[in-house]
C-alpha cells in the first residue's frame, strides 16, 4: 500500500498534469498581449566554453545531451523547488553558495579548513568575530554567486544551441535538443511532425510547460531568445517578471478558491474538511509539521493566516535580502554558545555541520525560536 506521503505525491502530479494542460491557451493568449520587461544578465565574460555532450561516463539520459539544456525542478537558494517540496538544502546553499555541493564529498579535515578561510573572509572588520550584519553581507554576496553561476551557465550553453550562429535562439532549434534529450532521435522527430507518433505522458507535460515558459520569456515576442532572455527561460528564479509566473505556477495547483493567495491548509495541501485539525494532524506527519512551520515563519510575513500574492514572490525571490537576514538569525541561534550576539571561529567549527549541513543531522534541534 503506498503511503500517504506517495499519495500526496501522486495527486500533486495529477493536478499539475490537468492545470497544466488546461492552462496553457490561456497562458499561450495572453503572452501575445502581456510582454513584461526582462532583467539583463550581468554574465562574466571569461565563462569557458563546455561541450554540448557531456563526457563519458557522466551522462544520466541516453543520448548524453547535457541536461543544463532544460530547467531544472531544483532551485539553488530558492526555499521551494518548483515540484512544490521545500528546500532541503537552502542553508547550505545560501551560506556556502555554488560550492555546497563539495561539502558532501571532501574529508570533514578539508571541510574545516575551508570553513575556516570563510570565516576569515566573511570577517570584515578582522576582530575575531562575525556579527550579524557580516553574516547578512555574506549570505547575500554568495546569493549573489549564484546568479553569476546561472548566467554563466546560460552563456555557455546559448550557443551550443544557437546552432546557425545567428545570435538567436528560435523554438525549432531549441526543440530539437529537448527532443534529443527526452530520446527522440531525427526519425521520431519526423514522425511527430508528421503526427505519426505522440509524446509521452511525461514528456507532452513539460514541453507544455517549457513552450509557455518560452514564451514569458520571449520579451520581444518573435518567438527567439537572446542571451538575456534565454536565461530568464532557464533561472527564472532570477528574473523579477518569470519570478511572477512561478508564483502563479503555485498559486495555480495549490489555491482552491482561486483568491490568488494561500490559506495555511492550501499550502500544506490538505481537505478543507481537515482545515481545522492541522495542529492534531502535524503531530504525526512530518509534511504537514514543516510545511505549517514554513508558513506560519517565513511566508506569511504579516500574521493573517494568508499567504498574499506579494508574500510569495517575497519567499521565491532568492534576492530577498529577507532571506539572509533570517538565515543570519537562524546560524547565530544555533552556533552562539555563550550568547553574546557574535560568533567566533571556535563556536563556528563546534557546530561544524550547521553551517555545512550532512544527512544524520538534526538542524532543528539547535535552532532557537527566531522569533
Amino acid at each position: 500500500m503506498p503511503s500517504k506521503h506517495t499519495i500526496r505525491n501522486r495527486t500533486f502530479a495529477q493536478i499539475l498534469h490537468v492545470s497544466i494542460c488546461c492552462s496553457f491557451v490561456i497562458l499561450l493568449a495572453l503572452s501575445a498581449f502581456i510582454r513584461p520587461v526582462h532583467c539583463r544578465a550581468v554574465i562574466p565574460n571569461n565563462a569557458t566554453k563546455e561541450k554540448l555532450r557531456v563526457a563519458p561516463g557522466q551522462e544520466n539520459n541516453q543520448n548524453g545531451i547535457n541536461p543544463d539544456l532544460v530547467p531544472g525542478k531544483h532551485m539553488d537558494a530558492v526555499k521551494m523547488d518548483r515540484n512544490g517540496e521545500l528546500n532541503k538544502d537552502f542553508r547550505q546553499e545560501l551560506f556556502l553558495g555554488p560550492d555546497h555541493e563539495d561539502f558532501d564529498s571532501i574529508p570533514e579535515k578539508e571541510g574545516r579548513k575551508r570553513l575556516i578561510e570563510i570565516f576569515n573572509t566573511a570577517d570584515i572588520n578582522k576582530d575575531e568575530y562575525l556579527s550579524h550584519e557580516e553574516l547578512v553581507k555574506w549570505i547575500h554576496h554568495k546569493t549573489e554567486e549564484h546568479f553569476q553561476e546561472a548566467a554563466a551557465s546560460s552563456k555557455r550553453m546559448f550557443p551550443l544551441v544557437d546552432t546557425n550562429s545567428d545570435g538567436v535562439l528560435f523554438w525549432d532549434e531549441y526543440k530539437k535538443q529537448f527532443l534529443l534529450l527526452r530520446g527522440y532521435d531525427e526519425k521520431k522527430q519526423q514522425q511527430l511532425d508528421q503526427n505519426q507518433l505522440m509524446l509521452s505522458g511525461h514528456d507532452e507535460d513539460d514541453y507544455i510547460l517549457y513552450r509557455d515558459r518560452w514564451g514569458r520569456a520571449d520579451d520581444d515576442g518573435d518567438d527567439a531568445l537572446n542571451q538575456d532572455e534565454f536565461l530568464a527561460f532557464l533561472h527564472p528564479e532570477h528574473c523579477k517578471t518569470m519570478l511572477t509566473m512561478l508564483v502563479e505556477e503555485i498559486l495555480h495547483d495549490l489555491d482552491r478558491d482561486g483568491d490568488k493567495a494561500l490559506s495555511l491548509a492550501e499550502f500544506v495541501s490538505l481537505p478543507e474538511e481537515d482545515a481545522g485539525n492541522i495542529e492534531d494532524l502535524g503531530k504525526n506527519d512530518e509534511w504537514i509539521r514543516e510545511r505549517k512551520q514554513e508558513f506560519m515563519t517565513n511566508i506569511d510575513l504579516n500574521k493573517d493566516g494568508i499567504a498574499s500574492l506579494e508574500e510569495l514572490e517575497k519567499y521565491m525571490d532568492p534576492k530577498n535580502i529577507q532571506h539572509a537576514e533570517s538565515e543570519a538569525r537562524h546560524l547565530m541561534g544555533a552556533a552562539d554558545i555563550n550568547e553574546d550576539n557574535k560568533l567566533s571561529l571556535r563556536e563556528i567549527l563546534e557546530n561544524y555541520f550547521v553551517f555545512v549541513g550532512s544527512k544524520l543531522y538534526n538542524y532543528a534541534r539547535n535552532v532557537h525560536d527566531e522569533f
